[in-house]
């Protein structure tokens, strides 16, 4: 039993059979890419992840607040200002950290893929890129990026999973563009 999972990319999309006429014969359908164009530009966040990590910022403030009241005023009056600085800075951390995580992005343009994980920023040109992969049971999208003669995967949380179908429009979309700027896996081995 193989341990290798299949890609779920569709062969073909709903509206895209042939059309048959009455004889049986098939009616030759226009070509997918010149219906589709590739653009240019291309920037995607994920929604559901931007949804959690505002709503977890929203509990991890009130829960903060919530405690805070409950330590009673003669606790409060106790703690200095620095110690109370301290507990804000670890507050905000966490809600910057959370918030950064949800405003995850991909932009592609140039010739060049722009990945922002939370605070981290990469950047990628197309010559570096083997292809993009979103399997079923992964939380997010890889790019898969040539290093060594091999692949490295560099994570995507701009595309996750959980998005279902648009998910798997973004993938199809950044591959088309991916192959159109040039990105082959011909030289991995």
């Amino acid at each position: 039993m193989s341990d290798e999972r299949q890609d779920p990319m569709p062969e073909f999309r709903p509206g895209d059979e042939p059309e048959t006429h009455s004889d049986g014969a098939a009616e030759a359908q226009p070509d997918a890419a010149a219906e589709n164009p590739v653009p240019e530009r291309l920037s995607y966040t994920s929604p559901p992840a931007l949804m959690t990590a505002v709503v977890l910022s929203m509990v991890l403030l009130a829960f903060a607040m919530f405690g805070w009241w409950q330590l009673g005023p003669e606790i409060r009056s106790e703690i200095t200002w620095p110690q109370a600085a301290t507990l804000l800075f670890f507050i905000f951390f966490m809600i910057f950290v959370m918030l950064s995580v949800g405003y995850s992005r991909l932009w592609a343009a140039d010739d060049q893929v722009v990945v922002r994980n939370g605070p981290l920023v990469r950047r990628y040109s197309v010559n570096e890129i083997a292809g993009l992969r979103l399997r079923s049971g992964d939380a997010w999208s890889s790019l898969l990026i040539k290093r060594d003669g091999g692949l490295k995967r560099a994570p995507v949380l701009a595309i996750q999973f959980l998005e279902g179908e648009a998910a798997q429009r973004k993938v199809i979309e950044l591959r088309r563009w991916l192959v159109e700027h040039g990105a082959t896996s011909q030289d991995v081995t």
